[in-house]
């Protein structure tokens, strides 16, 4: 069978005639090629401003056609081809052999220019599907029989097309040489070019955040439900819009005009969120900053005040002198359950809202006591909140990123894909610490010069800490600068424990050794990491295990990938490359 371009027959324009030529056509054999529905544009200087063939037909050996097909009645008259639609029976003139012959002289132009030394045989054709026309039938000098294919023909083209060749041959005095596999396939990729333009990781970024701004349907009935629920435990995957929500919830009770605690974990998305404008009712406070406020006068040091506040809490606090009858807990699985379980007394003490938001996948920050039996938050979510919902729609990352975030996930919800696509995430595989410093001046390099990302959208995130990292005391990277908190001109380097609750356009993750993908630890690590990246993201990994050690390393994921980097890299919906 001839490979037709495009592959799948789009449209045919209303025209009968095309749709039976297309699938004459298709019983050619496969050493032909057949571009349907060809425009092309003129060189502006010898070829006409505009046309397009209807079939172009291409053949190693014999050459390239330009035909042009016409349905209906066919008549000539008055010096001119007319045409008549047999459902309406209006007549028009056409001017079929022009507009092969244009095509001709366009596709002769741009392979002379392009390829001077392998230029073929061009020829035109006109068919006309719905009559057939006898031989020695008089005909205008601009349409000998030999070039026309009609009705007839549709059973068997192939015939005719050869001895269309032919007659072309005989009029340019052009003998019939081959082509070779490369020279044919060059002019068909001259005429038919295959590329991709993929967007910038700056491009993308703007549909994600346009994307994440807007609160899916899901989301929107889940507030107007905690309208009239006034406890609750929200949960959701990285990455599905808890923040959003919880931002959102502490709003529109302000609105109702009572104050509003809400309290987040992070320290970085606390600076955040406090640089932000918020109703005069809501008070954003994370651990340190509430122990702060209720311990005032106490002069604690600040290694200490965390410990001495837990145990002020839960002893020593009067109830009765609690100010928020509200309270909205993000990043609640961070939190100890005992300040949780006073959270909840006190927002019923003062008929008020208790909500929490949490992700149990994001519990990388252990607060249970050594040796101690006291619940985990999220335990203790589960155990104590009677109304747990869910949010399942990912509204902040990419679907490509989405779905390397996903590979964490113990359930995969057919709905947590964002509608937003972008870049595939990759991973690069480095043997040593010098490789991975490369890769990442590599990565800062294409996010600033290639992707057009603003620094401050550049994120470096290690999964040890900053002292462990193989990028520990490195002040720049490709000529541009680090920082471990945010700052003008600099590249953000951190830990994934520190940038929890934050996100960026671009992250790369880094100090991720292959060997210890199978630990829940690094899992978790990774999961909040790649979810930080809205846009674009890239992970390098340590090869530090053998090729021999790799099926063990499968057997212990419980999943059935390729034992190789290149399966790990499939296993996590990325693209794979060794550094």
């Amino acid at each position: 069978m001839a490979r037709f371009y495009p592959a799948l027959a789009g449209g045919f324009h209303g025209s009968e005639g095309e749709r039976q030529a297309y699938r004459a056509l298709e019983t050619l054999g496969d050493d032909y090629t057949v571009f349907h529905s060809y425009c092309w544009l003129g060189d502006g200087l010898r070829t006409a401003p505009q046309g397009e063939a209807d079939f172009v037909v291409l053949h190693p050996r014999h050459g390239i056609l330009a035909i042009e097909v016409k349905a209906g009645g066919i008549a000539y008259e008055d010096g001119a081809w007319q045409q008549t639609n047999r459902r309406t029976g209006e007549r028009k003139v056409i001017y079929p052999f022009q507009q092969a012959e244009n095509s001709c002289q366009r596709i002769l132009a741009e392979l002379r220019q392009r390829t001077p030394q392998h230029v073929p045989l061009v020829g035109k054709a006109v068919w006309f599907t719905s009559v057939e026309i006898p031989q020695g039938k008089p005909l205008p000098l601009e349409s000998p029989r030999d070039i026309i294919l009609d009705a007839g023909d549709l059973r068997e083209p192939k015939a005719k097309l050869e001895k269309i060749y032919s007659y072309w041959r005989k009029l340019f005095r052009v003998p019939e040489r081959a082509q070779s596999p490369a020279v044919f396939k060059q002019v068909i990729r001259i005429l038919q070019p295959v590329f991709r333009i993929v967007e910038t990781v700056s491009s993308v970024s703007q549909a994600v955040e346009q994307s994440t701004a807007r609160l899916t349907n899901a989301q929107f009935a889940l507030l107007e439900y905690l309208t009239d629920q006034r406890t609750a435990a929200i949960h959701g995957a990285a990455g599905t819009g808890k923040s959003l929500l919880a931002a959102e919830k502490a709003r529109m009770l302000a609105r109702e005009g009572q104050k509003v605690l809400y309290l987040c974990f992070n320290e970085f998305l606390f600076e955040r969120l406090r640089s932000c404008r918020w109703d005069g009712k809501i008070t954003i406070h994370n651990e340190r900053t509430l122990a702060e406020e209720l311990m005032a006068g106490r002069n604690l040091p600040l290694t200490t005040v965390l410990r001495d506040f837990e145990t002020f809490f839960q002893n020593e606090f009067d109830d009765t002198l609690w100010e928020y009858p509200n309270i909205v807990v993000d990043e609640a699985q961070d939190f100890p359950s005992a300040l949780l379980e006073h959270l909840a007394l006190l927002a019923e003490l003062h008929e008020g809202a208790f909500y929490l938001f949490y992700d149990r996948g994001q519990t990388i920050i252990s607060r249970r006591p050594t040796g101690q039996t006291q619940q985990t938050a999220a335990e203790w979510i589960d155990a104590r909140m009677d109304c747990r919902l869910v949010l399942y729609r990912n509204c902040r990352n990419t679907a490509e990123i989405g779905r390397t975030v996903q590979s964490f996930l113990a359930g995969r919800h057919k709905n947590y894909l964002n509608a937003i696509h972008g870049k595939k995430p990759r991973a690069v595989f480095v043997p040593d610490a010098e490789a991975l410093a490369a890769a990442a001046a590599d990565f800062v390099r294409r996010m600033k010069s290639k992707e057009k990302l603003e620094l401050q959208d550049i994120v470096i995130l290690t999964v040890s800490t900053l002292e462990k990292s193989v990028l520990a005391g490195m002040t720049s990277l490709a000529g541009i600068p680090l920082a471990h908190q945010p700052a003008e001109g600099r590249v953000w380097f951190t830990t994934v424990r520190r940038y929890k609750g934050l996100e960026a356009k671009a992250v790369l993750l880094v100090d991720v050794h292959v060997s210890k993908l199978v630990k829940p630890t690094c899992q978790r690590l990774v999961y909040v990491g790649s979810s930080r990246a809205s846009a674009y993201l890239e992970t390098i990994f340590f090869s530090d295990v053998s090729a021999e050690e790799y099926p063990a390393l499968v057997e212990l994921l419980d999943t059935d990938i390729e034992p190789s980097p290149q399966g790990v890299a499939r296993w996590l919906g990325m693209e794979c490359r060794m550094g």
